[in-house]
């Protein structure tokens, strides 16, 4: 697999402070997995938030009611892997990767969390994310192990998601700035009082996490000092204990 970019298109200057967006809410797909897609019409990104089995592999498909060739689908094994269904054999794996995997933990012994992102325009053969649509059909599956292979009668099944526009939250990790940007690594979270944070990581473009920040962040501005980094691209993940947002910071 490629190196995994962060396909985040995000707010340009980051001085947009509403931000439209649009999200299915979490959604029960079985009694093994849940889903959340959100859509950002100000970055074009979408964000899906994807929960299943921590022992066995587990996929969605996008705008499907059931295993149509050509249905663009993501699944997990032991990574994430972009694919389009052929048959009913296994997908056949994209040439491109073009999710960026933002975090992937498993969250108890049984059951694995998974928060991916791209343009709502992919590369070939991808699906494309319409912010003005209102529902989505998707279609899911479950195996009985790791190895990817032909689910079970009950491993699968399909769901129409609905997309409701967001209330506009001024204690919303949306109203976080980072500046400068570009920089020279000396950077600056700033929030208004009505927003918590509880944590900040930095990540590289491959999504290792390369610092951790979790004191001292009570104040309206958070001091970053990334001078030690070398020159590029990284992202940071800003979150409290109900919501998490992830910036682009340059380091010139």
């Amino acid at each position: 697999m490629k190196k995994l970019y962060f396909a985040i298109a995000l707010l340009v200057g980051l001085n947009v402070s509403m931000a439209q967006t649009k999200s299915t809410g979490v959604v029960n797909l079985n009694s093994l997995m849940t889903l959340k897609i959100d859509l950002n019409s100000a970055t074009s990104t979408v964000t899906i938030t994807l929960t299943g089995p921590s022992d066995r592999w587990f996929g969605i498909g996008f705008n499907a009611t059931s295993m149509f060739n050509g249905t663009d689908c993501i699944y997990y094994t032991t990574s994430l892997v972009d694919s389009v269904i052929t048959g009913q054999s296994s997908p056949s794996t994209d040439t491109t990767n073009e999710w960026t995997v933002v975090s992937d933990n498993i969250i108890s012994g049984t059951t694995r969390s998974l928060v991916i992102t791209r343009n709502f325009v992919g590369g070939i053969g991808d699906y494309t994310f319409n912010y003005n649509n209102n529902t989505l059909n998707i279609i899911w599956a479950y195996g009985s192990s790791v190895t990817m292979s032909q689910h079970s009668g009950i491993g699968r099944g399909s769901s129409n998601l609905g997309f409701t526009l967001g209330v506009h939250d001024f204690s919303s990790l949306d109203n976080i700035t980072i500046a400068p940007n570009p920089s020279n690594g000396i950077f600056k979270i700033t929030k208004n009082i009505q927003t918590s944070i509880s944590k900040v990581t930095v990540f590289d473009i491959n999504g290792k996490v390369l610092k951790v920040i979790d004191s001292e962040l009570s104040l309206d501005s958070i001091q970053m000092n990334l001078s030690d980094f070398s020159k590029g691209v990284y992202f940071v993940e800003i979150s409290n204990d109900i919501d998490k947002v992830v910036r682009k910071i340059v380091i010139d």
